[in-house]
């Protein structure tokens, strides 16, 4: 009588191995995974800065532009706040509460101030056992799953009653 085999043989041992090795492979690139994204928050946050320079640079190159073309509401301003001047024949009403502010002041307050919002690196299980002081345990867990899968291979093939190995 002859005995049919299947074709494909299933064996723990790849389960073993293929976890092992997800576990060594996680645990050696989540930590580099969380610097690249401290470093793109980096970046991030100097592009921020970089784009309220600009819009500083915008402000300032527009108030010397005003100020040699002359225009009048800006030169009275800068009468009335810096040299405490005002035209003959007009009356304060009111006392200014940006008397002791400067010229730059004035800039500083035209442009909106930078918005940047830090990301967090995502908190999961498996980023918190790999970042932590347990990346060594997760590494050796790793280590020894891919033992087990290398013990638990396929049982070798036996041949009739014989018992002998092919």
């Amino acid at each position: 009588m002859r005995v049919t085999r299947p074709l494909f043989n299933p064996d723990p041992g790849w389960l073993f191995l293929v976890a092992g090795v997800a576990l060594v492979v996680s645990a050696a690139l989540i930590p580099e995974a969380e610097k690249v994204h401290a470093m793109r928050t980096q970046l991030a946050a100097i592009q921020a800065g970089e784009r309220h320079n600009f819009a500083r640079m915008q402000a300032c190159s527009t108030f010397l532009d005003d100020l040699k073309a002359g225009d009048h509401g800006l030169v009275r301003r800068l009468a009335a706040s810096q040299l405490n001047l005002m035209p003959r024949g007009e009356t304060a009403l009111l006392i200014a509460t940006s008397i002791d502010t400067t010229p730059s002041d004035w800039i500083e307050a035209s442009v909106p101030p930078p918005e940047f919002q830090e990301g967090d690196y995502p908190d999961t299980l498996l980023s918190r056992w790999t970042l932590g002081p347990q990346r060594l345990w997760v590494i050796a867990g790793g280590v020894f799953a891919i033992f087990l899968g290398l013990i638990f291979g396929p049982a070798p093939l036996r041949s009739g009653s014989s018992g002998t190995i092919r």
